[in-house]
């Protein structure tokens, strides 16, 4: 029994019973691929539910407030996710899903494994998904020990690959492929012995199943130190930022920031606070403070409570903010820390 009937057996009897291998819809594929790119299958499954309840299909997605689709992606991370997503829905001519691979890849968002996966799932088409789970179990299964992440390598796995699937079944070659390297073939502690292809693993054989596969270097962590102003007027109305800039949380909405390469006295923020924005500060407090991790960076982040002697109403003090009542703050969405700031203050 060659490799891919080994692999596709041993996935029938397996496979991990997710909510979107019900179907075969492509939207609902493409829900589930985008929000799998840098998260976890159990972080997933509540959002992806969520958002299928919320956007039923394309239609619904291309007709909502990018405001009403982050804010059902809050929490989840990696918000351009989203607005890519948000972005397909509306560029689809006719709602006329794209079939072929090639066709896929060209929207924003969908990379090779994702226009793959959805391309041999849900159309049937011959081409390999390959992400990290399919590049740790063929680099084991075959022995490669060149750089997994250099382009070069992926274009060599990708053809050695094609010659290995199923051309009968490529949806479930790739989804068996996924759910071995998410169950047995892992990153440690690897299940070798339950494997359905360990009599013909390189690996296994060689003893260098904790050798591979091999990476470049990660990059170094980036230290960023966030400081919010918390700033309402008399009425409680509270000042709100859309962010705009190509950088983490694009789209999602927060307070009057500075932000710091280093760590900065009270002193310090006073003055950036009155460069910046304009404003005659009389006092200010911390009242909340988190250290937020993310793939290569770490943000030190403190809310501050500021007392401004101007008059808010009579001043615009900084471009691009607005004002809202503070009841309404739970329709925004935010990033993760001032979602915890705003629980933590009993705001939302």
């Amino acid at each position: 029994m060659d490799f891919s009937k080994k692999i596709i057996n041993w996935y029938k009897k397996n496979y991990r019973k997710l909510p979107w291998r019900k179907t075969k819809n492509p939207y609902y594929i493409l829900v589930s691929e985008f929000m799998l790119q840098q998260t976890k299958v159990s972080q997933s499954i509540k959002y992806y539910s969520n958002f299928i309840k919320k956007f039923p299909n394309i239609n619904k997605l291309a007709r909502a407030k990018e405001k009403d689709v982050l804010k059902e992606w809050e929490g989840l991370g990696y918000y351009s996710r989203a607005i890519n997503l948000h972005s397909f829905s509306k560029k689809l001519k006719n709602n006329i899903f794209p079939k072929k691979y090639k066709e896929l890849i060209k929207y924003k968002g969908i990379g090779p494994y994702t226009g793959a996966a959805i391309a041999s799932i849900c159309f049937n088409e011959v081409i390999p998904a390959i992400d990290g789970n399919a590049l740790r179990v063929f680099s084991r299964y075959l022995g490669i020990f060149n750089d997994i992440t250099s382009t070069k390598t992926k274009n060599t796995f990708r053809i050695i690959i094609l010659k290995m699937m199923n051309s009968e079944s490529p949806g479930l070659f790739n989804q068996a492929i996924m759910d071995i390297g998410s169950i047995l073939c892992t990153p440690k502690k690897t299940k070798c012995l339950l494997c359905p292809v360990k009599d013909s693993c390189f690996s296994i054989k060689n003893g260098t199943v904790d050798k591979l596969p091999i990476k470049r270097r990660i990059k170094s962590i980036k230290h960023r130190f966030f400081y919010y102003i918390f700033i309402c007027d008399s009425d409680k109305n509270i000042y709100l930022n859309k962010r705009s800039k190509k950088d983490i949380w694009k789209g999602l909405y927060d307070f009057p920031l500075i932000e710091s390469k280093n760590k900065l006295t009270i002193h310090e923020i006073i003055e950036k606070i009155c460069k910046k924005f304009r404003l005659i500060v009389s006092n200010i407090m911390i009242i909340f403070k988190i250290k937020h991790k993310l793939t290569h960076q770490i943000l030190f982040i403190q809310f501050l409570n500021c007392e401004i002697l101007q008059n808010l109403k009579k001043k615009i003090f900084f471009d691009n903010f607005f004002l809202i009542q503070h009841n309404k703050i739970g329709e925004f969405p935010f990033p993760r820390p001032i979602i915890l700031f705003l629980k933590h203050e009993k705001m939302i």
